[in-house]
């Protein structure tokens, strides 16, 4: 588990990254991460791509199949 120490940054607040999790990321200076509530209650840092977003809606849709 790697902590996290929230900052100020401008008018906001923020956390810096350190090097080995951008690394895991393949994350880079100017490009976007996620942070994305998982339905645990937990939440998890993601790099954006097509083939998780999709996942994820199929993931989505299965959930709702279950319900019904």
């Amino acid at each position: 588990m790697i902590e996290l120490k929230i900052l100020p940054v401008g008018t906001g607040l923020g956390v810096e990254l350190p090097p080995e999790v951008l690394k895991h990321l393949e994350a880079s200076d100017g490009e976007c991460i996620f942070l994305e509530y998982m339905f645990n209650g937990s939440y998890r840092l993601a790099k954006h791509d097509e083939a998780s977003v999709e996942q994820m809606m199929l993931i989505d849709g299965q959930m709702h199949e279950e319900d019904a």
